[in-house]
């Protein structure tokens, strides 16, 4: 029996892949190969833009604003929020918020730039900045608050910034201020001005001051509050919610020149003067109704000196146009240099007020003066011979003249009960220099030497003084300058206060004391600003049995500080019979042989 044994069916391979292709056909197989170069660069750029999304940034996706009131009051403290949210897909590292407020808004510490540190704001994160300060502005003006955002991203190295503006309006002032006066003032006439102030808020505003920018010639006599610094600042120190109130000031105007009378309120912070408000108003002033010069010696300005005579002018007049009864005019005068027992006048003195006075009982025409009618009274005194100088006090010493022309009549025009018109003068005194040019052989600040009297050819040296003594005011510019003479030698040696500034100049033979400043009272309530040196005499033969020069004569120049008037003194030339050394006299002075 034949056996057949079974056997298992050959296995076979799969194709490959280049078998495969094998039995493409060739437009199979370059359909084949695009569409596998297209999937793969399909697989990269979506690789590539799932890269840039992870990585890309986008500041626009970073809210930044400043929220608030869009109008606020000069003055009133508002609040702003600044807002900044990070939507993104990275963090922004390094966060820092700078806001910049208006030049002149009123900020806590003053710095109207002021920077925060945010640090890292997170995915989603963010945060919110509250800013309290205030706009300070004219009325509709506008106003900017700008803020900054600076980050770094994380997945960058670049900086970015974010900007924020926010515009207000000035819509009126936290506190207000105007001026009320008369509808026509009158020059040279004491006239009542009236600042009203008011907080116009509910909140209390602490070291609250008013500021008044005066007219050109306008004399401020008082007001009802005592003024903190030069009679136009005013502190009220804290105005409470809607507090109002008033600053009366009594005040002359002299001339046309300029009518704004301006104010200014606000508040005092670090040091600072903030103005939240301001107002100007234009002063009417009307043609004076009265007419009151003075003049002295026939001169409307003058200085003055010890000894000196002044006849005083008092010129009026009616401009009115109406007859003004009762006319009463009164001149004070006032000054430690006025010699009052000289006093030469047709009106009433009295020596308690030293006020003159003329009316009708001594000036007919003042019981009615008519309209366009004018006259003058007059009187004369003397300025005292002597200076008076107890203390530094008394320098830069007045004569003041203060006249006053007062009447109960007044044209209806003026709205005024009595017309009231004043007149000043005020004379400076000018100061006295004295320069004393002494000469010494005997001398204890030099020793000396030589021959007594002085020989031909043979040297005798002598010790000079020059001393300054002032009286009044303070001089400036003084310098005093000499010449030597024929046959004296500069030995430059000196001593004393002023050596420092004492020249000599070989080639000239002048010699130049270059002082400078010179205080009132030098000599008199202080010693005498000195210097000493020495000089050296050879006389030739031609001066034998003559008294010999030593020293030329001495000029001194400078300018009166307070009068402005030059000073020019000279001191006489000194000889060898040195009338000032008393161990020389006449019989040792002239030149042996």
């Amino acid at each position: 029996m034949v056996e057949i044994t079974p056997q298992a069916p050959p296995e076979l391979e799969g194709p490959s892949l280049t078998q495969a292709i094998r039995f493409f056909s060739p437009r199979q197989k370059k359909f084949l190969i695009i569409s596998s170069a297209v999937f793969l660069i399909i697989v990269v750029l979506s690789g590539l833009g799932f890269y840039f999304w992870l990585t890309s940034f986008k500041k626009s996706r970073v809210d930044f604003n400043i929220s608030g009131p869009q109008q606020a009051a000069s003055g009133e403290p508002t609040t702003y929020t600044i807002s900044y949210w990070n939507n993104t897909n990275q963090i922004l590292q390094n966060a820092s918020l700078v806001v910049r407020y208006p030049q002149d808004s009123v900020v806590a510490g003053g710095k109207v730039v002021q920077s925060v540190d945010l640090g890292n704001i997170g995915i989603g994160g963010g945060g919110k900045q509250e800013v309290n300060f205030a706009f300070i502005g004219p009325d509709k003006s506008i106003e900017k608050l700008e803020a900054i955002l600076s980050y770094k991203p994380q997945n960058t190295s670049s900086t970015f910034e974010n900007e924020a503006v926010k515009e207000v309006a000035v819509n009126g002032s936290a506190l207000s201020i105007d001026l009320k006066m008369p509808e026509t003032v009158l020059p040279s006439a004491r006239t009542i001005f009236t600042i009203h102030y008011k907080n116009n808020t509910d909140k209390v505003f602490k070291d609250v001051s008013i500021e008044a920018g005066y007219p050109q010639n306008f004399n401020f006599i008082s007001s009802d509050q005592v003024p903190a610094k030069n009679n136009n600042v005013w502190n009220l120190g804290d105005l409470n919610s809607n507090e109002e109130g008033n600053i009366v000031i009594s005040g002359v105007l002299r001339s046309a020149d300029n009518l704004s009378f301006n104010l200014a309120i606000g508040i005092n912070q670090e040091g600072k003067f903030y103005k939240f408000s301001e107002s100007s108003s234009e002063i009417n002033l009307t043609a004076l109704p009265l007419k009151l010069d003075i003049s002295v010696n026939n001169e409307e300005t003058v200085s003055a000196n010890p000894g000196d005579f002044l006849q005083f002018k008092i010129r009026y007049g009616n401009n009115a146009g109406i007859s003004l009864n009762d006319v009463v005019l009164k001149v004070k005068l006032d000054g430690l240099m006025y010699d009052f027992s000289s006093l030469k006048t047709g009106g009433f003195f009295n020596g308690l007020t030293n006020i003159i006075t003329w009316n009708a009982a001594n000036n007919s025409s003042f019981k009615s003066l008519e309209p366009n009618e004018s006259g003058e009274v007059d009187f004369q005194i003397n300025v005292k011979p002597r200076y008076i100088m107890r203390t530094f006090r008394d320098k830069n010493q007045l004569l003041q003249i203060s006249a006053t022309m007062e009447t109960p009549s007044a044209p209806p025009s003026l709205a005024v009960k009595s017309l009231l018109i004043t007149s000043d003068l005020a004379l400076k005194v000018n100061t006295k220099a004295e320069l004393k040019s002494r000469g010494y052989y005997y001398d204890s600040f030099l020793k000396n030497s030589g021959p007594i009297p002085p020989k031909v050819n043979q040297t005798t040296t002598y010790t000079i003084h020059w001393q300054i003594t002032n009286y009044s005011n303070d001089i400036d510019n003084v310098t005093v300058k000499t010449t030597l003479p024929e046959g004296v030698k500069w030995l430059d040696k000196k001593a004393g206060a002023g050596a420092a500034t004492l020249e000599y100049n070989e080639r000239t033979n002048e010699l130049a004391w270059n002082v400078g400043k010179i205080q009132a009272g030098t000599g008199i309530l202080l010693d005498p600003y000195e210097v000493i040196f020495q000089l050296a005499l050879m006389p030739s033969i031609v001066k034998v049995g003559q008294i010999a020069p030593i020293l030329n004569t001495s000029n001194l120049t400078g300018a009166d500080n307070f009068t402005g008037n030059d000073i020019s003194i000279a001191a006489p030339e000194i000889k060898t019979d040195l009338p000032d050394d008393s161990g020389v006299g006449i019989l040792k002075s002239r030149v042996q042989p």
